[in-house]
């Protein structure tokens, strides 16, 4: 589809709700960044692991990194500060040194941009580098949605990725899959005031060296489900 001429109206919770779905055509649904190595170790083998694993990279990985972008992206739209957010995605850059997950990242990032601006004519400045949560922050702010709640989508859609993965590999069930996604929600809710507190691209931090470990390995396994 080629970009449409005027930008048309925007329902921010609508909007919020189409670009977190799991459907939307940018291809989040094929990565499980290192989840599949971790799995095939045998470190994962029941849904309370899994919870315990995916809570822990939330805390540890996932919201000081990502999530603080997502909300320092937010806050560099509303006030046009493009030098900033150019500078954000060389901070998320430096922070990846496996390379499927900085890759997974860059093409989530572009393809979500692409989207964006040939549906609804929004965009995010020009840049080499384009981050899926940062691009995520800036297009919320763009299309009128919150700081809080686009924090709050884009772990939520993290999560749910990941636990997609799971139910996938250990094998769980959907149900099962479903219910440790909702215990998953108190963790979320209890990481956004940090992420939103967030003043710059250099205080971004993670600590999750087995997590880059299984990114890194995840190339060498003899099977593969997922790109990372």
């Amino acid at each position: 589809m080629s970009p449409i001429g005027d930008r048309p109206a925007i329902d921010p919770l609508l909007w919020l709700l189409q670009i977190s779905d799991s459907a939307l055509p940018i291809g989040s649904y094929s990565h499980s960044w290192g989840l599949e190595t971790a799995i095939q170790g045998d470190r994962i083998v029941s849904a309370e692991q899994a919870r315990q694993y995916l809570a822990g990279l939330l805390h540890q990985a996932i919201a000081p990194q990502e999530g603080a972008a997502c909300a320092l992206a937010h806050a560099y739209a509303l006030r046009h500060d493009d030098r900033a957010f150019i500078a954000l995605q060389a901070h998320l850059t430096a922070a990846r040194w496996a390379e499927e997950p900085l890759k997974a990242s860059l093409d989530l990032g572009q393809r979500l941009h692409r989207w964006a601006q040939s549906t609804w004519n929004l965009s995010c400045p020009e840049t080499e580098s384009l981050h899926h949560c940062a691009a995520f922050g800036w297009l919320c702010a763009e299309a009128g949605v919150g700081g809080a709640d686009a924090v709050r989508a884009y772990l939520l859609g993290s999560m749910t990725n990941l636990v997609s993965a799971a139910v996938r590999l250990i094998p769980l069930g959907h149900s099962c899959g479903q219910q440790v996604l909702a215990q998953l929600h108190s963790e979320i809710a209890a990481v956004v005031p940090n992420c939103l507190a967030a003043e710059s691209g250099d205080r971004l931090h993670n600590f999750a060296p087995l997590l880059e470990r299984d990114c890194q390995a995840h190339r060498h396994l003899y099977t593969r489900l997922f790109q990372s």
